[in-house]
């Protein structure tokens, strides 16, 4: 078998960016339900599109840069995971800073663990067969 051009195949970031927008989604909805007013203290109002483009762009886009790095440098995979599952978390301050009500930051904190974890899952080798295959190349 020869080796693999990137150690992980893009389809899992595509399945990770579906996930999380659909758990971003039901979140959505549920802080709605809880009393989440969506407004932030500059004006602005989150809307259900803002929340599909904040789960889908990150992960998509990042993604591809770790994909196409990933056929270079193999080992990229590992760190990104964890950059991109610390800046998730680390990045909560800014809607428990901006939300006008606690409602809207708890739930918009929800949906950036649900981004994060979505992301440390759609950089992971998800094929063992693959993952020996990088690391002997």
């Amino acid at each position: 078998m020869s080796a693999p051009n990137s150690p992980f195949n893009y389809i899992q970031v595509v399945i990770a960016a579906l996930g999380a927008s659909y758990l971003n989604v039901i979140t959505y909805f549920i802080g709605g339900s809880a009393g989440a007013s969506w407004e932030l203290k500059n004006g602005q109002v989150v809307s259900f599109a803002l929340v599909l483009a904040a789960s889908w762009v990150p992960i998509l886009l990042f993604g591809l840069i770790v994909f196409l790095i990933g056929r270079k440098n193999k080992g990229i995979c590992k760190v990104a995971q964890w950059i991109g599952l610390i800046i998730a978390l680390v990045s909560i301050i800014s809607p428990v800073m901006i939300s006008a009500d606690a409602a809207t930051a708890v739930t918009l904190s929800v949906m950036h663990v649900i981004s994060g974890v979505a992301w440390f899952f759609a950089a992971h080798y998800g094929n063992k067969q693959l993952h020996v295959a990088a690391a002997t190349a």
